[in-house]
């Protein structure tokens, strides 16, 4: 048990142009400021991207303004032949690279990792790599290198770099291609943050590459396109909008790209939007925002016309199923939670509060926390949270999931808790009164089930489903199936799995890791792979702060795959990293990648990744975060992130404990270094 020679490529040419205008609620203007850029002016509403095309001009007019998914592996390769094998057992190694953001598994089995360096030293003297030219993204991030790493299923060998120059682009985060997981990888698509001089124009970037190291490796881009994000005015402009660092964003099979932009719980703009196969931003049918000429939104503006507003007094009225036993929730669409009537038009649109006592904030924009479509029809869905006020006057924070059609159109929404439950002598509980947030979302497509992650901050009697109250499936247990405790002043985090059809709930569980000291802790788990851990369904144990930072993981199976960070964090007794139990010494904090069953009722390996600590007190751990990882069903998964650094810029605390460290990887850690894990897991 461990404790503790380049290939320049043709880029994107041509002018671009922003515009911008004012923003109409209820027939008051809202000024949007600082949001043109040198360009012909087109369209009616506030500018908020930009778009460029290899040999075309685009002009994008959309309007102004903290970690997605589809599934990272597929299982055969566009000749037919079975995917590379992964390595044979555990490697973890440091890479000279400054963080590593995501991965994702190609159809022949190998992988692309995604990230951020300032030089590219670090490679093999043979490297073969590839410059993109970065024309028509609005961005200079001094000292920073953004960049993709096409890697051998083993993680050996280094095939190809494909970056952006030095001092353009900040990083690539996000990937996404348009095939069905186990088709052969169909067209690259990639994001990155953007770092530019003016606030008003921050945010990220989207781009399609020309290429997807299957079938060869990238050589330029075939269009990009600048989406804003810039950080809350209610915030002083000050940190990072959650758009910019998460970038919610996902592409269909025909190579749509559906994205959100803007800024979050603020006052000016915040939408969910599309482009075309082309990256112009166009018409969405079904989408309540229709008042541009060149395109539509989802207007993520609690309130305002064009959001997620009832347009009819018959469907605000509307009482339906809560996807959980319940048919007395009020409301067709989500946000009507919040307001007296329906929205018909922008000059009739009354405020709150809603019919159980919510309304909105002073800052009406909301948090896109994920997007993700299913790309056998095209189906999108979102995850969502809102800045509310309860009837006592104190703020709160309410999510929402919702699902429409490949042309826009409303299927379903859930809540992910019960609106109204029964107290008990009459009456209602009817608020929610923890914070809770959708952080990610991924399809199971072997269940045809929505995975959702979302997060609470605080508990009370209305909280996310528990994982032994699920209408659909009478004596289902989860994992860890409610928050316990008296710890309330923590975020911890949870799981659920909604069908994709209806929205019904048929499988939770909390992820909440203990807290370091003494404990109210119940009977121990006889499991053989948590053998001697404490149950969390027995007594009831306090919890400490658990927030999930990466994208979600499904197999072909269906388990689920979270990187979290925790901090008595449950490990399972073949992990590559154990945990110590209960008063066996000091935990850390730390960070770990954790599988659970298909139907989130155990799990099936924990393992921590995380520097050596003193048991003593703890010190020398918490120190890396893990955000990205693939999941292969019956083998293994992989995982990247970061060690982080202290106050002075060096590594901090103890390096992890490395394994098989290839020929270009590093056996310690050098200021803030990208961390590469695979873990072998026998245990399915």
């Amino acid at each position: 048990m461990t404790l503790g020679a380049a290939v320049l490529s043709v880029g994107c040419a041509g002018p671009m142009g922003d515009t911008t205008a004012g923003e109409t609620t209820s027939g008051t203007t809202e000024a949007t400021t600082g949001e043109s850029t040198a360009g012909p002016s087109t369209g009616s509403g506030p500018t908020e991207s930009t778009s460029q095309a290899t040999g075309s001009e685009t002009d994008a007019t959309t309007s102004d303004t903290d970690d997605e998914s589809a599934s990272e592996s597929s299982d055969t390769t566009t000749t037919g032949e079975p995917p590379a094998d992964p390595p044979a057992g555990d490697v973890v190694t440091y890479a000279g690279a400054h963080q590593f953001h995501r991965i994702k598994r190609l159809s022949d089995g190998t992988l692309l990792l995604s990230g951020q360096a300032t030089n590219l030293d670090w490679l093999p003297a043979d490297t073969e790599t590839t410059e993109l030219v970065a024309a028509g993204i609005d961005s200079a991030s001094a000292g920073n290198i953004g960049l993709l790493v096409h890697v051998s299923a083993d993680l050996s060998t280094i095939l190809h770099v494909v970056h952006f120059p030095a001092g353009s682009v900040r990083d690539v985060v996000r990937m996404r291609s348009t095939e069905v997981p186990g088709e052969p990888t169909g067209e690259l698509f990639i994001s990155g943050r953007r770092d530019t001089a003016d606030v008003e124009n921050e945010g990220y970037y989207l781009a399609k590459l020309d290429n997807n190291f299957v079938d060869g490796p990238p050589s330029g881009v075939v269009w990009t396109y600048n989406v804003r994000g810039r950080p809350r005015q209610a915030g002083g402009f000050n940190g990072e909008s959650h758009y910019k660092s998460r970038q919610p964003w996902d592409v269909q099979s025909d190579g749509r790209v559906v994205y959100g932009l803007g800024s979050e719980y603020d006052f000016s703009w915040a939408a969910i939007e599309r482009l075309s196969p082309e990256g112009v931003p166009e018409k969405v049918p079904g989408w309540p925002g229709q008042e541009w000429d060149d395109h539509s939104a989802v207007v993520m503006k609690a309130g305002r016309h064009g959001s997620l507003r009832s347009p009819t007094q018959a469907d605000y009225d509307a009482l339906l199923s809560d996807g959980n036993g319940r048919d007395d929730r009020q409301g067709t669409w989500p946000d009507d939670y919040y307001f007296s009537g329906p929205c018909p038009d922008k000059d009739n649109c009354p405020g709150g509060p809603g019919y159980t006592g919510y309304r909105t904030s002073d800052k009406p924009t909301q948090r896109v926390g994920d997007i993700v479509i299913d790309r056998r029809s095209d189906i999108m869905y979102f995850g969502y949270s809102t800045q509310s006020v309860l009837p006592s006057n104190l703020p709160d924070f309410e999510p929402a999931v919702v699902a429409m059609d490949s042309e826009g159109y409303l299927l379903w929404w859930s809540r992910l808790y019960h609106e109204r439950i029964e107290k008990n002598g009459g009456g209602f509980h009817q608020n929610s009164t923890p914070d809770q947030y959708v952080d990610d979302l991924e399809i199971d497509y072997t269940n045809d089930r929505l995975v959702v992650l979302a997060r609470a901050h605080g508990n009370n009697v209305i909280n996310f489903w528990s994982g032994d109250q699920i209408a659909a499936q009478p004596g289902a247990s989860g994992f860890q199936n409610r928050f316990t405790g008296t710890s309330g002043n923590i975020h911890i985090s949870w799981l659920g799995k909604l069908s994709l059809a209806e929205g019904t709930l048929h499988a939770s569980t909390y992820v909440a890791e203990y807290v370091d000291g003494d404990n109210n802790y119940g009977a121990a788990f006889d499991d053989g792979l948590l053998a001697g851990w404490p149950n969390p369904n027995a007594g009831w144990p306090d919890l400490n702060t658990t927030r999930c930072h990466g994208d979600l993981a499904v197999d072909g199976a269906g388990h689920v795959l979270v990187t979290c960070v925790g901090r008595r964090t449950m490990t399972t007794s073949n992990a590559y990293q154990q945990m110590l139990k209960p008063g066996e010494g000091s935990s850390t904090w730390n960070a770990f990648a954790r599988v659970y069953r298909p139907d989130l009722s155990g799990l099936v390996y924990s393992t921590l990744l995380v520097g050596t600590w003193d048991p003593e007190n703890g010190a020398g751990g918490g120190n890396t975060e893990l955000r990205g990882s693939v999941l292969i069903d019956g083998v293994g998964l992989y995982t990247v992130g970061a060690h982080t650094t202290d106050e002075e810029g060096m590594a901090d605390g103890n390096p992890v404990p490395v394994a098989e460290v290839p020929m270009w990887g590093q056996q310690a850690p050098d200021g803030e270094t990208a961390l590469v894990g695979y873990f072998s897991v026998d245990s399915w």
